[in-house]
């Protein structure tokens, strides 16, 4: 069974990244300071553009490795990393290695390897991996794991944050040793301004769950949400609807919105939302329901509503209602959110 990477990739990116130190705890105070940004950046409406820092454009060599990733597509995205890293490509070998990881005992040494290979390129993320504050990296390479990996992981953000890489800008300032509180904020807002959301999203989601957290707080962190969420991040839109999920709010407008949002820039979260309402509601034919639960299986590779439906007995029907799903998973946007910090479970 594939160990949740989200969970040890994500906990790369706000804890390990910032040590989870006073530095990087919300306060009362960071209320005005955020509240001058959205002032200052407004939007009330969902952006009719999509204008975010993906880490790769299409035409990139690993343009389409990585959206097979972010689709968990992991086998199509594979067959296309294997040759790259064959040809030594040490991004390929950090997409590799993320895929491979915690696929089976054998291949752990291979990811490994991979992880090694790629950080020792050059690779910052890939160094990152081997954090002694990674309880992955404690658990399965203990020896390996140490703070030199973190100090080079700092020093390759400093040089890529050099050619403008935004992300390297971000952590190579929260990386910093005597990282201030007023440093990290920044750097948040900074990264956000250059449109790049992770930051804020995470800081988000950390606010509303901080148990000291007012309710001034919490809705602070809605508001910074809202806004990624309005510039089309999916990472905001996914924890919107799961705020919605949480107070049991599913059949709700908010909820229905966020989803065909998510469902059009490639929100898994809202691929998944979408096949569980297709399949329990009883206003759909199952014609209907059925080409729902294939264009998510299209899309992803989830045919879990697939045995759910009755597809089309008659062969012409089944074949347009197979275009017809066909053309709902081609019609979502080709845009990569995920990055070296952040990638998705399979």
């Amino acid at each position: 069974m594939k160990v949740t990477i989200t969970t040890l990739l994500l906990v790369f990116s706000f804890l390990a990244l910032t040590g989870c130190s006073k530095a990087t705890e919300p306060q009362q105070a960071d209320i005005a300071v955020f509240e001058q940004f959205l002032s200052e950046n407004p939007i009330s409406s969902v952006s009719p553009t999509v204008d975010i820092a993906s880490i790769y454009q299409q035409g990139d060599p690993l343009f389409e490795s990585v959206l097979y990733i972010q689709r968990n597509l992991w086998a199509e995205a594979k067959t296309q990393l294997e040759p790259m890293v064959k040809n030594q490509n040490p991004d390929a070998k950090f997409w590799l290695a993320s895929i491979t990881w915690g696929t089976g005992i054998k291949n752990n040494p291979m990811a490994k390897k991979l992880y090694m290979e790629s950080a020792e390129q050059g690779n910052p993320y890939a160094a990152l991996f081997f954090s002694p504050k990674n309880d992955i990296c404690q658990m399965y390479y203990s020896s390996e794991c140490s703070e030199e990996w973190v100090d080079k992981a700092q020093k390759l953000f400093v040089e890529k944050a050099k050619t403008g890489d935004v992300r390297a800008v971000y952590y190579s300032t929260v990386l910093k040793p005597d990282l201030t509180h007023e440093q990290y904020i920044s750097a948040i807002i900074n990264a956000a301004k250059s449109h790049y959301y992770y930051p804020l999203v995470e800081y988000s989601n950390n606010l509303r769950k901080a148990e000291d957290s007012n309710q001034e707080m919490k809705e602070l962190a809605i508001e910074l949400l809202n806004y990624a969420r309005f510039n089309n991040f999916v990472p905001a839109i996914e924890s919107l609807m799961k705020i919605e999920g949480k107070h049991k709010r599913m059949n709700g407008s908010i909820y229905k919105e966020l989803m065909t949002q998510g469902i059009s820039l490639g929100a898994n979260y809202a691929w998944r939302g979408y096949r569980i309402l297709s399949i329990e509601d009883d206003s759909l034919s199952e014609k209907e329901k059925y080409i729902a639960a294939k264009a998510t299986e299209l899309f992803n590779g989830d045919d879990f509503a697939i045995s759910f439906t009755h597809p089309p007995k008659e062969k012409e029907a089944l074949i347009v209602a197979n275009n017809k799903a066909q053309e709902k998973a081609d019609s979502v946007k080709r845009v990569i959110y995920i990055d070296g910090a952040h990638v998705p479970e399979g």
